[in-house]
């Protein structure tokens, strides 16, 4: 009896033992990650800021089947295919159908003695034409309902209270006002603040026939100012954005795991952008497309090979929301692929402070362990259960079933930071910030690897 409790003892203590050597050498990576990143002397410092700065400032703008989305997306896989990863590719969409903006403008004729030009940006796919009419200003659909709007334009002036109070403006409100009877839909930019600069956005296009525009927060203000104290407003409005056949590609690049090769995390965002300002499409998503990068770039800078696949991505045609998108088009031609989990960075590049997981509750409990147990000391150990959807990732979980993801960063709770520049032409490098951006990456690498490298089967419930 004495052997065997002795035999039990020695087994007990080199499980501990062989746990414990397991738990030091995970640290020792997240730790090593940290330091390659954040070492000034290291060819990783910085890079995911400075590989965007090179992106922003030498394409522009990245709009769905452009073709300075094409040629952006021929730079960065042949600037991949340097990297040695395992397996770098794009793969086509096919034909799709994308929109060109074309001249644009909202005129202000009365009250003013001359005609002003307001600050002011086409919706997505809105129609081509020109209208001139009599503004009439709406807070809500309630009260759509009880106001003439016949033969006007009608103008949403809502109230912010985060982006999904605004969204549904933007979304349905042209498709409301004209089956109200107007003429036009002008909308306050979905924003907490503009500085002067409007945000664009889709609309629900193929059910409107009248140009559907955004226009400042502060000048929807001014135009509400004018309706309350009775004053006529008149405003001209033209657009003549077009449709058009063109073609566009997801990138992929991967680490192939050294156990469970079939096993795939993915990770990434979306490359394409807007088209507002010079440098729009730095933040949304450009910054998070090249924070995944880096994150895969630096586990193969140091000879990190998980026991997963860790596979990246840069989504085509978020914006615009398509059926045959990116995200799309990958979850339908890799649905029978085993993916562990869907990884998108999507809401901005501040400094992160933890993870949204939408998944099983068992999945949803490893994260929790592994970011407490290891991420502690990045101070990205904090997880949010059923907050980790985004719009590409969710694509793939809505035909697999597949736990998704993302990363928490500081902002207040109706992330009023990124909505002043989402969508405007203040989405520039000016916004960045290049030690927020290394932290990013450092968080995505080191959560990304803990569990690829994960000793037991990941459960997906």
């Amino acid at each position: 009896m004495k052997i065997i409790i002795i035999l039990v003892l020695l087994v007990s203590i080199n499980a501990y033992q062989l746990r414990n050597k397991k738990d030091q050498l995970k640290s020792h990576v997240i730790q090593q990650i940290r330091e390659t990143i954040k070492n000034p002397y290291s060819p990783l410092y910085h890079s995911s800021y400075n590989r965007l700065a090179y992106y922003v400032d030498t394409f522009g703008p990245r709009m769905w089947g452009s073709e300075d989305m094409a040629d952006s997306v021929d730079a960065l896989v042949q600037e991949i295919q340097d990297y040695g990863f395992d397996k770098v590719w794009k793969e086509n969409l096919g034909e799709i159908t994308s929109w060109k903006r074309g001249e644009e403008s909202v005129t202000l004729y009365e009250p003013r003695q001359q005609p002003q030009k307001l600050n002011m940006i086409g919706l997505g796919w809105t129609p081509a034409g020109t209208v001139k009419a009599e503004v009439e200003v709406v807070h809500s659909f309630e009260e759509l309902k009880n106001i003439d709007v016949k033969g006007k334009i009608v103008c949403f002036n809502y109230e912010w209270k985060g982006y999904s109070s605004g969204v549904q403006f933007r979304t349905n409100g042209p498709k409301l006002a004209e089956d109200a009877g107007a003429v036009g839909t002008i909308i306050r930019s979905v924003a907490s603040v503009s500085i002067s600069s409007p945000h664009t956005g889709m609309t629900n296009y193929q059910n409107i026939k009248y140009p559907a525009v955004a226009i400042t927060v502060e000048d929807a203000d001014m135009i509400d100012r004018m309706r309350q104290r009775g004053q006529k407003v008149v405003i001209e409005i033209m657009t003549s954005g077009q449709q058009y056949k063109t073609t566009s590609d997801n990138i992929l690049a991967e680490i192939k795991g050294s156990k469970y090769p079939d096993e795939i995390l993915l990770m990434g965002g979306h490359w394409d952008s807007w088209d507002v300002g010079s440098q729009t499409g730095a933040n949304d998503d450009g910054a998070g497309v090249l924070e995944c990068l880096e994150a895969l770039k630096v586990l193969k800078h140091l000879g990190i090979k998980p026991k997963r696949t860790i596979r990246f991505i840069a989504w085509s045609g978020e914006e615009m929301g398509m059926a045959n998108n990116g995200a799309q088009h990958y979850a339908k031609t890799h649905s029978q692929e085993n993916h562990i989990v869907a990884f998108e960075s999507d809401l901005g590049s501040t400094k992160p402070y933890g993870f949204g997981v939408t998944g099983g509750e068992k999945f949803t409990q490893l994260v929790t362990y592994l970011a407490q147990e290891y991420l502690t000391g990045i101070g990205a150990e904090k997880i949010y259960p059923n907050a980790g959807s985004q719009a590409d990732s969710a694509a793939l979980r809505a035909v697999t079933g597949t736990p998704i993801m993302n990363n928490k960063i500081v902002d207040n709770e109706t992330h009023d930071f990124y909505f002043t520049y989402h969508h405007t032409a203040g989405d520039s490098m000016w916004m960045m910030d290049a030690d927020d951006m290394d932290d990013n990456v450092i968080a995505i690498a080191s959560i990304m690897y803990l569990i690829a490298d994960h000793d037991d089967p990941i459960p997906k419930n």
